[in-house]
This record gives structure tokens, C-alpha cells and sequence, in this order.
């Protein structure tokens, strides 16, 4: 019966599974919403903190947690969940994956191709097909 993150609060919620705040970035952005909402405080005692999203997601998953926090592109792997809230952007730091080469590479060639696929149109449409939303 949740249908948004004020929900999270109703006396039914015993678990909200999110990744560990200090280490998983997932985490981090989680407890930066919640923070926002007005909502760490009351919930932070029912919080299980996961070692990575993706476990986070496994414990909704299975039914070990009421609820969890995870970014919306981990979602797509599954279809034992169902997306009931989504966080505005306004609540959390961007999310931003950057991608880059390092001065010492040995392979420095093979990593300018690539880096040079990612910024493609094909690698566009599978990044937005995932939900990723590309930058410029």
C-alpha cells in the first residue's frame, strides 16, 4: 500500500532497505532524500543498509524489506518489483557516472575508442533504453 515516500511512515512499514550511506552511493543519495523530505529521522531506525544497491534491491525482491531505495536503472533488471515513487532530482546530489581515460593507460588507443563508442548514438539509445538520461 505504498504509494509514495511520505507512506514509508505508515505503522505497517517495519524495513526500508537502502545501500550504507557512507560507502554506496545509492545509500548516500537515499538518506539525502529522505533527509530533504523530512522523513531520516522517523525512519532511520527501520533502516536496513545493504552492501550495494543491487542487494537492496534483492531484499524487495524477496520480501525481506517492506521497501528499498534504489536507482530507478537497477530497476529494469527486474520484474519482481514495482516502482511506486520516484525521488526529484531536487532532493539528492546529480547522479552522474563521468567517464574518462587515465593519462598512464597502456592502452590508451583501445580506451579512445571506446570512450568514443560511449559518446555514440548507439550507446545513446542503449543508455536511454535503460533509463540512463544522457548529458551533453
Amino acid at each position: 500500500n505504498i504509494n509514495g515516500f511520505s507512506d514509508l511512515r505508515l505503522s505497517q512499514i517495519n524495513k526500508i532497505a537502502i545501500g550504507i550511506p557512507e560507502s554506496v552511493p545509492a545509500g548516500k543519495y537515499a538518506k539525502q532524500t529522505l533527509e530533504n523530505l523530512g522523513l531520516w529521522e522517523h525512519l532511520e531506525p527501520i533502516v536496513i543498509q545493504t552492501k550495494d544497491v543491487r542487494q537492496a534491491l534483492t531484499y524487495v525482491e524477496t520480501g525481506n524489506v517492506d521497501a528499498g531505495i534504489v536507482y530507478m536503472t537497477d530497476v529494469y533488471v527486474s520484474d519482481k518489483v514495482k516502482v511506486v515513487a520516484t525521488a526529484d532530482e531536487q532532493t539528492h546530489d546529480s547522479i552522474i557516472y563521468p567517464a574518462g581515460i587515465i593519462k598512464s593507460s597502456a592502452n590508451k588507443k583501445k580506451a579512445e575508442l571506446f570512450l568514443s563508442y560511449l559518446q555514440g548514438e548507439t550507446a545513446e539509445t542503449i543508455f536511454e533504453k535503460y533509463g540512463f538520461k544522457v548529458l551533453d
